[in-house]
């Protein structure tokens, strides 16, 4: 996917803002740019509120990127994470980011295949995911780890696509090459999926007007930005990041794709 094309942006972007080389950083000037999901850390509040994390939690993220969401939560709880991601890149920038915002006591970067990584007998208060799960093949597969990982009455939160209610009217071959999509489902199947491993459902929003909305502006406000992306990262990722948008933005407004926002509990 092409948003993941240049993992060292980040450093890019910190370094831009006058912290070079190896100064501490504060989590909340590096949440700017960590977050690769909609609404940034408005969302991970959401769920730490939600589930109601304290100090005394250990989460699992899932697909986490740079770690944005487990650093903040970590920041802003005490909480211990395990920041999750398939790639190496990323997460070895990630790894480095917490290192410099003083983190790395309470946030564990691991790189793994999720269906593949093996946590022996640890189990999670909490597991936490945003705009991951849908790249992971074997839906059900996946679906009943993450309950197997969880301690009994272990909660789960989860912002991921969805399949609109155009989505056979798409190009889907292209649709998966652009988004790399391995089990996207429509809400109802996704909802399904989580009762079927054994999840008691809290809620399950439907975000797709709200998405909408966000990629459009995002779209909008990076062209408006262009000139000042440019200078710190380069004509080359600016045009891999506007398609991405825009695709995104395609997307959505075609009703190819959906968006979901889920809290459940394990049972």
């Amino acid at each position: 996917m092409k948003l993941y094309s240049e993992a060292e942006s980040l450093l890019n972007d910190v370094d831009a803002r006058g912290f070079t080389a190896d100064q501490p950083l504060e989590v909340g000037v590096v949440s700017q740019f960590d977050q690769l999901h909609y609404h940034g850390v408005e969302s991970v509040q959401q769920a730490i509120d939600d589930l109601g994390i304290s100090s005394s939690d250990d989460i699992l993220e899932v697909g986490a990127g740079w770690g944005g969401p487990s650093r903040y939560i970590a920041a802003k709880t005490g909480a211990k994470l395990t920041a999750l991601e398939l790639q190496q890149d990323f997460s070895t920038v990630g790894a480095e980011i917490t290192r410099r915002c003083g983190l790395s006591h309470l946030v564990h970067h691991q790189t793994a295949d999720f269906l593949d990584v093996d946590c022996g007998d640890r189990r999670f208060d909490h597991v936490v995911s945003w705009l991951a799960l849908y790249h992971i093949p074997r839906r059900a597969e996946y679906t009943a780890k993450i309950r197997d990982l969880l301690r009994p009455g272990g909660t789960l939160f989860i912002e991921d696509l969805t399949t609109g209610p155009d989505h056979n009217k798409s190009d889907k071959a292209l649709l998966k090459k652009e988004l790399f999509s391995s089990s996207m489902v429509s809400h109802s199947d996704y909802v399904q999926s989580l009762t079927d491993a054994g999840f008691e459902i809290i809620y399950a929003d439907d975000m797709t007007a709200d998405w909408h909305s966000f990629t459009s502006t995002r779209l909008q406000l990076f062209d408006q930005n262009r000139e000042a992306y440019v200078a710190i990262h380069g004509e080359a990722l600016f045009a891999d990041k506007r398609h991405f948008y825009a695709k995104i933005v395609e997307y959505f407004t075609s009703s190819a794709i959906g968006g979901i926002r889920v809290a459940a509990r394990r049972v």
